[in-house]
């Protein structure tokens, strides 16, 4: 699960850059909650930023410890999990398939690749986006596909490098998800889909990590 890539050093940098900042973000949010009884309705939205700033906290560690040691951690990863959260934050996403699947990664990470897989989508002019995962042998198959404009053929390869932007982005956001799955021991293409683009994600199911 070893990876040497630019992008886990730049998710590095930033992620000291901005643990300082989260932390004191996080103890305000917690004295909000205490501020707000528990069944007035803005305890609901005090929650709620807590609960995202807890989540920006353990990916930035998830980030530190990639660009540290250059692996991701080792640990059973639900897909159902990763992929519902992913889909919860934006509409018009469906998720269906073996979402019974378990791998063996970085929950943080991989969840954060979604989310930059399902943005890149409807930044690209999508306006759905269909996740469908699949057992084949020992490797679990996901497919991300939208009904955007697609991506044209020369460009497909070039989409996962670092920097690389068709929308005038930092480019780092694909480049970041093909950086993860290598760590995971896995690979992402980009194909033409039925009315859009799809991207593909091929990783070693748990039992097959377990077992080499």
């Amino acid at each position: 699960m070893k990876t040497t890539g630019g992008i886990a050093r730049t998710v590095g940098v930033l992620g000291h850059e901005l643990r300082n900042p989260l932390a004191a973000a996080l103890t305000g949010a917690a004295l909000l909650r205490e501020l707000v009884d528990a069944d007035d309705p803005r305890r609901r939205i005090a929650d709620g930023v807590a609960h995202e700033l807890q989540r920006m906290s353990a990916l930035i560690d998830s980030y530190l410890d990639f660009a540290r040691c250059g692996q991701a951690k080792k640990e059973p990863v639900q897909l159902a999990v990763v992929l519902a959260a992913s889909a919860s934050r934006r509409q018009g996403v469906t998720v269906d398939g073996a979402l019974d699947a378990e791998v063996l990664g970085d929950r943080a990470l991989l969840e954060r690749a979604f989310d930059n897989l399902i943005d890149n989508a409807f930044a690209a002019g999508a306006h759905a986006v269909r996740i469908d995962a699949r057992i084949e042998g020992a490797t679990l198959r996901i497919s991300v596909e939208d009904d955007g404009p697609g991506v044209p053929p020369e460009l497909r390869a070039r989409i996962f490098d670092l920097g690389y932007s068709r929308h005038g982005s930092t480019g780092l956001g694909l480049g970041f998800v093909a950086e993860v799955l290598r760590a995971h021991r896995g690979a992402i293409v980009c194909e033409n889909g039925s009315c859009g683009a799809r991207v593909v994600l091929r990783m070693p199911l748990h039992t097959a990590c377990a077992e080499a």
